[in-house]
């Protein structure tokens, strides 16, 4: 008699994901993402060199005067590498910016990064304190707004701050600054028309700067509230007579930052370029400032660097909201995928 034997078939769960060429989400989108920034950071680098080039101008007569000889001027040029064909010029600004080298400053003599390491702090500074002010005040702002105007109550409130938010959210920071200087430092000369020095001096260039924010953010944290409060879990949360402020902070505020950030992380990277108009206009000795000398006086290889810097710190910003926004909502990722 033959004993035989059967072999127990193999279960196979088609619900368990395969381990073997599984790959994370986080890999498609950080590569992606560097791929992007890369790619945008070598084309705007190629737009400023070329466009630098077309303003026309002589940076090399603008740097020495006109009393410089023709032949002090070619002889500037050819050390320069000014005469040399553009195509080569581009090459070799492209091979620079590898090294992280940005060249000399026609107009000073100084290494770019030099006169731009200079010039950074005081716009980081001015930057980082409008910053800070528009979302101190326009978070809570836009929340107490939601609370005050929610189910039609407040008309009147409403009315006052759509017209005042859309008034500040539309006028240029050019005019604003020049309207403060002239109420707050030529008529009652409370405060510095110009200069970069001691705390009195940051209040009308931060104030410029921050009216616009204050009334944007505000409006978006007022929309987005809004939107919060008629959600059924917070009418859960109230109807288990949870206090106010634990229905805002616990249940509210967090479900309203998300868009929020994003539109705070894409304002903080538009802050250093931003920063021009005001800085012209208070005299303020930031990077925005150097920016519109380095265009006046023809000065390539400066304007170059700060529109590279400019450009690397608004992509690198944005870069960082996404990977929040990604820590923050992983759905994000598949959907990016």
């Amino acid at each position: 008699m033959t004993a035989e034997t059967t072999q127990a078939p193999v279960r196979v769960d088609s619900n368990e994901p395969a381990r073997t060429g599984a790959r994370s989400p986080w890999t498609g989108f950080l590569l992606r993402r560097i791929g992007s920034l890369i790619l945008s950071l070598w084309l705007i680098a190629t737009l400023v060199f070329f466009l630098a080039r077309a303003i026309g101008g002589d940076a090399v007569r603008a740097a020495a005067g006109l009393t410089a000889t023709p032949e002090y001027i070619a002889a500037e040029r050819a050390a320069l590498g000014l005469d040399d064909p553009l195509l080569e010029q581009y090459l070799r600004f492209i091979g620079r910016l590898f090294t992280f080298d940005f060249g000399t400053s026609i107009s000073t003599g100084n290494p770019v990064i030099v006169e731009i390491g200079s010039r950074l702090p005081y716009t980081v500074q001015l930057g980082l304190y409008s910053f800070v002010l528009a979302m101190l005040i326009s978070i809570p702002l836009g929340i107490w707004m939601a609370v005050r105007t929610e189910n039609g109550r407040g008309a009147k409130t409403n009315i006052s701050f759509n017209a005042l938010t859309g008034f500040f959210a539309s006028v240029p920071d050019f005019l604003i600054a020049i309207a403060l200087v002239m109420i707050f430092a030529v008529g009652l000369r409370w405060l510095p028309a110009a200069g970069g020095s001691g705390f009195t001096a940051f209040i009308l260039p931060v104030i410029t700067m921050s009216l616009g924010l204050i009334a944007v953010l505000s409006r978006l944290m007022k929309a987005e509230t809004t939107r919060v409060l008629r959600e059924d879990y917070i009418r859960t949360a109230r109807a288990n007579n949870l206090p106010q402020r634990v229905v805002l902070f616990r249940h509210v505020l967090p479900n309203v930052l998300t868009a929020t950030l994003t539109y705070s992380g894409m304002t903080l990277a538009s802050l250093l370029g931003g920063a021009i108009i005001t800085e012209t206009v208070f005299g303020w000795p930031g990077i925005g400032n150097l920016l519109v000398k380095s265009i006046a006086v023809y000065d390539y290889t400066l304007l170059e660097g700060l529109v590279i810097l400019i450009a690397t710190f608004s992509l690198v910003t944005t870069f960082i909201v996404d990977l929040i926004l990604a820590k923050v909502d992983p759905k994000s990722l598949i959907r990016s995928s």
